[in-house]
């Protein structure tokens, strides 16, 4: 009996401790809510003590069933201007192809207000609301987590006296938060959209990305003074600059996976964990239903839950119509949200419409050869870890940087959504990824190095809550530059000195030459 036990004790972690954690969880887009919700599983399903601070912006629906861990306490703020709103679906209709939100450099005026209208009502009240505050400070929580799309979690933890403040992020690398921590800028490492890398890239290329990557920082940077600005007038005095909460976080953690992702430089205190959240099982049950449907080619279409098939404009529909008739052997089953009768009449009979399916268990039957996908991270890591090919199609924001990202390993291709209306084209691009073997052959490789990485997602995420829990003012992470100007990072006043020296040295030389010339000169004379 006492073997048994000093035998069961080594297997017992002696140094754990529960933290208490709170999860500032902004209810503004889906993909955001299930990462945020799946973060708290991965804790408390190892006894950290969790609890979930939903801050409503919009009335999102079936979100009660994204937590699994019933151990997870809830905080739900529901400002009064909700009462009587039926939960409903958020769409976005024009991302699909309005200038609005199309255009990077219209969108830098007209995005930041768009969200500005959703949780500009919210904050009103919830900053005003000193009960609220003082019930928070009470839990004496050790750790809070917050994304950095939106400042709210940060200016929470501020207001509560966080002894812990965790920066995290949903998508993959984020470069203008990133640099708060201390990474080099990415232009060169990471494309702009549809930009060729390395060898093939052109000038032209590289101005696209000079283009993107300024427009981008441009949009954040509003993006962020215009919350900033926002929480002053509310609060009534001036709080702390967003870029200095920020950089107080001891660790910033992304949605990016190192073996997936762009090979791009990066300080210890940026974490990637991507995968950690993907179901990595090759046996999911699929539906009855499924059974009778899949063909031998299968192919699946899903734009996600932000921007929906149904609000696709009609030329670009009139493309996959013409797509389906030249593959009347491929069965298609496509996510569409709407009982569009008029629609359907113009597909055959190997297009199923569903308003949902299981698209991970989908990923993992055999007989699926291909997805066309928008390109959220979510649906970028299940096909990357499935070993399908992919045509990815980005609507916004990261599913840009996920198309480029996931064609790059040779198993997928990034195509442009405005060409959803040259049916030729598409149809080229649809036969190339079932006929070329090489996509394939591609796709499996990704999904073993990915499922054989030598790290693994899930620890990496748990160690470094821990650590940044237990380490809060850890700064010597961050490199000792990253608090200089322009000038001081880049050095520009050193060379600048270095080329005044050396015109100097060229110009005395040029003096003593023309001196000595007149000397020898005259002395001829």
């Amino acid at each position: 009996m006492l073997k048994l036990l000093l035998l069961f004790s080594i297997f017992i972690p002696h140094d754990v401790i529960s933290l208490k954690i709170l999860i500032a969880n902004p209810i503004l887009g889906f993909s955001h809510v299930k990462f945020n919700a799946q973060v708290a599983d991965v804790l408390a399903d190892i006894g950290h003590d969790v609890t979930m601070l939903n801050i409503y912006h919009i009335p999102l629906p079936n979100l009660d069933k994204l937590v699994k861990n019933s151990n997870v306490k809830f905080i739900e703020y529901r400002p009064t201007h909700f009462s009587g709103m039926k939960n409903e679906e958020h769409t976005l209709p024009d991302f699909w192809d309005s200038i609005y939100m199309n255009n990077k450099i219209v969108a830098c005026l007209s995005l930041p207000m768009v969200v500005k209208e959703k949780w500009e009502p919210t904050y009103s009240e919830l900053l005003k609301d000193k009960k609220f505050f003082q019930s928070l400070k009470d839990q004496d929580f050790d750790a809070v987590i917050t994304e950095t799309f939106e400042l709210g979690g940060f200016y929470i933890a501020h207001l509560i006296n966080a002894r812990s403040v965790i920066a995290i992020m949903s998508s993959v690398r984020y470069p203008y938060t990133e640099q708060l921590f201390g990474q080099p800028p990415t232009l060169g490492y990471i494309p702009g959209d549809f930009s060729r890398m390395g060898k093939e890239a052109t000038v032209w290329d590289r101005l696209n990305d000079i283009y993107n990557d300024f427009f981008f920082t441009q949009l954040h940077q509003a993006y962020s003074n215009m919350q900033n600005k926002l929480f002053d007038r509310l609060i009534g005095y001036k709080l702390p600059y967003w870029k200095d909460l920020v950089n107080n976080s001891t660790v910033f953690i992304t949605n990016s996976n190192p073996y997936l992702d762009f090979a791009a430089p990066k300080t210890a205190n940026i974490i990637p964990v991507g995968g950690f959240n993907v179901q990595k099982s090759p046996k999911q049950s699929l539906p009855n239903e499924y059974q009778d449907i899949l063909g031998e080619n299968t192919v699946i279409i899903s734009f996600g839950s932000v921007v929906r098939s149904y609000e696709m404009p009609e030329n670009f529909k009139s493309g996959f119509v013409e797509m389906f008739k030249k593959f009347p052997n491929v069965t298609f089953i496509w996510k569409y949200e709407r009982d569009d009768l008029e629609f359907r009449k113009r597909i055959g009979p190997n297009v199923y419409f569903k308003k949902w399916m299981p698209q991970s268990a989908l990923l993992a039957d055999k007989r699926v050869k291909l997805f066309i996908t928008h390109g959220g991270l979510a649906s970028t890591m299940e096909v990357a870890y499935s070993g399908k090919p992919a045509l990815v199609v980005p609507l916004f924001s990261d599913q840009f940087h996920n198309a480029m990202m996931l064609s790059r390993h040779g198993g997928s291709i990034a195509y442009n959504k405005f060409d959803l209306s040259k049916s030729e084209k598409l149809i080229s691009a649809v036969r190339e990824l079932l006929e070329n073997s090489k996509f394939a052959e591609n796709s499996k490789l990704l999904a073993q190095v990915l499922h054989n990485q030598p790290t693994d997602p899930k620890q990496t995420l748990i160690n470094h809550i821990e650590f940044a829990a237990k380490f809060p003012s850890l700064k010597s992470l961050v490199p000792e530059n990253n608090s200089n100007g322009f000038i001081a990072f880049y050095y520009i006043d050193a060379y600048f000195c270095i080329i005044a020296v050396i015109c100097l040295f060229l110009f005395l030389i040029r003096i003593t030459f023309k001196k000595l010339y007149c000397f020898i000169k005259l002395k001829k004379e």
